[in-house]
This record gives C-alpha cells, sequence and structure tokens, in this order.
C-alpha cells in the first residue's frame, strides 16, 4: 500500500489504500494521491509555506516565504 492508516485519513476500497486528509481547500489530488497545491511551489534555495487566506484573495499567489 502507498502508506499507513493515520488520524484523519480515509479508505479508498477500489484503490485499497489510504489517503491523507486535504491539507487546503483549494489542493487537489494527483494521479498518485498526493496532495498538491493549485500553484507550484518556487524552486530556488527559499523556504515557503502555502497560506491558503492569500490565494482566496487572489489565485496567481499563495506560497509566502518563510522569514
Amino acid at each position: 500500500r502507498k502508506q499507513y492508516a493515520g488520524i484523519g485519513f480515509t479508505y479508498d476500497s477500489s484503490k485499497d489504500k489510504f489517503v491523507a486528509p486535504q491539507p487546503y481547500g483549494s489542493w487537489a489530488l494527483d494521479s498518485d494521491d498526493d496532495w498538491q497545491a493549485p500553484i507550484t511551489k518556487p524552486d530556488d534555495d527559499k523556504m515557503y509555506h502555502w497560506d491558503e487566506d492569500v490565494y482566496q484573495a487572489d489565485n496567481s499567489k499563495g506560497w509566502v516565504e518563510v522569514e
């Protein structure tokens, strides 16, 4: 199986695996049943976190640099 059960996980009997809880309302499952943000995380040496409020205000943004 892909992953073990955890708190909040859902069992998908048709795929015979557990799926992690959706981390944010805007994120969607990919073909491997991993949650993906609607915007690709910047690919640089900085650290970022997802801010759902920023995304909801402007859906071209969402990753916020950690300071």
